[in-house]
């Protein structure tokens, strides 16, 4: 088969190696936009052509299949280009960035009898390979744990293009983030979405996402999702059965050389593509999949107001100034719809400790314990989940709200282990309470 590579950017390597290593393909042309990539190929003795612009390629009739590896915006339309041409396509993922334009190159594909190929390759990968083959049956897992994280400039070298939302779509849960679901979804099957919260979010793109799934058979599945590690990579999946087995695959181990486990997976990509356009409309692709999860991640976790490792408020400062000792057990409290409540400079609000776990809208709060009335030094928001330490101590978090005394003050719900009054705490009038932000 004659392969063209469109795009030669930092993945374009490992393709090409991959394309010379394999006895029944042979690279025939190669296209990018900047002339100083095509230098190496005008050597007359490779009798490969260059081009600068994709559409030229396909229209040389030197390929019978093309290999994308390209921006990842840029996907949906040269892959289109290539299969009205009557070109088979490798497309390194994700397939695209819309879901609506992978359905698109499906049908397109379809219609035109060509091959559309996505290039997931951690799949390909040895000890993934024997993860899968030593699981069994996916019945048999009780939950799964995906871990990918590495330093993103480590990686991309001069392609400044990862980094930009408009080319490529997001951050590690468009990059990374397929090849994870992927190669979870050859152990466990199809995966839908169940929640997702992305964070260190850097000009519109992400750094870091942890992504929570579930399989067609139940298995919980956990993927992380991190490119701000500070050095080396950590890649690996863990399977936790139902019998208590633990068992575990390290995409690196046994591959000492900085990306050095690619090599063997971009051969085995060459290779099923190879096969894959021999069965032609019986192969059908899982790239517009793993596409969907992307999508409704993101559809979540932009709508959520949470950001992983991201700060969003100062540290809230007050003190004592009037405190309280009593306890109750049929107090009557009423958690209030709202979740969060502005505090003006200067204001005094309530602190009262329960170990009722309120959560929803009018839940009533019964079992409290009293600490006093604080004045709060600085405006600020206080919100369900901030942290709440006194004189240093930790003793909790915000539960909510209880508006029985408002607008006079709030009652302010204090989730702890145990019921606490001033008195637990030795408090003094004038000492210090903080409410800081939980940032996971």
């Amino acid at each position: 088969m004659r392969i063209g590579v469109i795009g030669l950017g930092v993945i374009a390597p490992y393709f090409l190696r991959a394309i010379e290593d394999d006895e029944h393909l042979t690279l025939t042309a190669v296209c990018d936009r900047n002339d100083a990539k095509l230098v190496d190929f005008a050597d007359g003795n490779r009798a490969v052509a260059t081009y600068t612009d994709h559409r030229e390629l396909l229209a040389s009739g030197l390929v019978d299949a093309v290999v994308l590896t390209l921006p990842n915006a840029v996907h949906a339309e040269v892959a289109a280009d290539a299969l009205r041409a009557g070109v088979h396509v490798c497309c390194e993922k994700p397939m695209t960035v819309q879901l609506a334009d992978a359905q698109a190159l499906m049908t397109l594909a379809r219609e035109s009898g060509r091959t559309l190929f996505t290039a997931f390759h951690r799949r390909y990968n040895r000890n993934v390979a024997a993860l899968r083959l030593g699981v069994g049956d996916p019945e048999d897992i009780e939950r799964l744990v995906c871990r990918y994280s590495e330093r993103i400039e480590e990686h991309t070298g001069s392609e400044a293009w990862y980094l930009d939302q408009d080319l490529g779509g997001g951050g590690c849960v468009i990059d990374n983030g397929p090849n994870a679901l992927d190669a979870v979804r050859t152990i466990v099957g199809d995966l839908e979405l169940v929640d997702a919260t992305i964070g260190d979010v850097r000009r519109g793109v992400e750094f870091c996402a942890e992504l929570h799934l579930r399989s067609l058979s139940g298995v919980q599945v956990t993927v992380e999702l991190d490119w701000a590690l500070p050095s080396g990579e950590v890649k690996d999946i863990t399977v936790y059965g139902k019998d208590g087995s633990v068992r575990s695959a390290d995409m690196l181990a046994g591959f000492p050389g900085f990306k050095s486990s690619l090599d063997h997976e971009y051969a085995a990509i060459m290779a099923d593509f190879r096969h894959v356009v021999s069965l032609g409309d019986a192969y059908t692709d899982a790239g517009p999949d793993i596409v969907a999860l992307v999508e409704q991640a993101y559809a979540v976790a932009r709508r959520k107001e949470p950001r992983l490792r991201t700060p969003s408020k100062r540290p809230t400062m007050a003190r004592f100034v009037k405190l309280l000792f009593h306890r109750r057990d049929e107090r009557g409290m009423t958690m209030s719809q709202w979740l969060s409540r502005c505090v003006r400079q200067g204001e005094i609000h309530e602190l009262v400790t329960t170990t009722d776990q309120p959560s929803r809208p009018g839940d009533r709060v019964d079992a409290v314990g009293f600490l006093g009335f604080a004045e709060f030094s600085t405006a600020t928001v206080v919100q369900r989940g901030d942290v709440v330490v006194c004189n240093g101590q930790r003793i909790g978090t915000v539960a909510g709200f209880d508006e029985c005394h408002w607008p006079n003050h709030y009652n302010i719900l204090i989730d702890t282990e145990r019921i606490i009054t001033a008195e637990d705490l030795s408090l003094q009038v004038g000492d210090s309470l903080q409410l800081l932000e939980a940032v996971r």
